[in-house]
């Protein structure tokens, strides 16, 4: 997971620097690669979400009934 976390937000970033580029020299690409980042970045968000979710579930359950788990 951690991953393709780093894939996403490595893509989301340079999207985002090429959106930024071309903003008011070609509103084509503009468009094109602002939704390339738009994408990679609802995955980033995604994953990281995941991720979080996965450690607070296991810390919680560690926590409850003395941490034995039940």
């Amino acid at each position: 997971m951690k991953d393709r976390l780093k894939y996403h937000l490595e893509k989301a970033n340079l999207y985002g620097l090429l959106a930024k580029f071309y903003e008011h020299m070609d509103p084509e690409k503009h468009c094109y690669y602002y939704k390339k980042h738009f994408y990679h970045e609802q995955k980033v968000v995604q994953y990281h979400k995941e991720m979080k979710g996965s450690k607070e579930s296991s810390y919680y359950s560690s926590q409850m009934c003395g941490g034995c788990g039940l």
